[in-house]
């Protein structure tokens, strides 16, 4: 319908069914799904060079690795060449990946008072960037 709303449609049934939309943000994970609490769980590492490497915060509650991507491991990551005091990105771990894996990790009774190492659980596939579709 011109000049509607995309969704709408689903909004207008969901309304006549009584259906409310989750609220994620205030949601309670419920049994066995765990959220990172930066007050009592440590910084997640990577060791993909040897040594234990923490990761930078990325994105909404995301990691993001500072010594390997898809095809590289060192440390410190290299310069880009044409920007100033810039690194390449590290793989990347965005936030809900990473509770699920927390929850997977606490299942199997992984201690989570000690750092969790990510070297093992990055994507299997070679992207480290989001494509933007122009």
């Amino acid at each position: 319908k011109p000049g509607q709303e995309v969704g709408s449609d689903t909004d207008d049934l969901n309304r006549q069914l009584g259906v409310s939309k989750p609220d994620w943000k205030d949601q309670d994970l419920g049994l066995n799904q765990v959220a990172f609490d930066e007050s009592t769980m440590p910084v997640p590492v990577c060791s993909c060079t040897g040594v234990l490497r923490p990761c930078y915060k990325w994105g909404n509650g995301g990691w993001q690795s500072s010594c390997c991507t898809s095809n590289l491991s060192m440390y410190p990551l290299p310069a880009v060449p044409n920007k100033r005091h810039a690194r390449i990105g590290g793989r990347k771990m965005s936030g809900s990946a990473f509770n699920k894996l927390l929850s997977r990790l606490a299942a199997e009774g992984h201690d989570l008072s000690n750092p969790v190492d990510l070297k093992e659980h990055w994507a299997k596939h070679g992207t480290d960037r989001y494509i933007t579709i122009k």
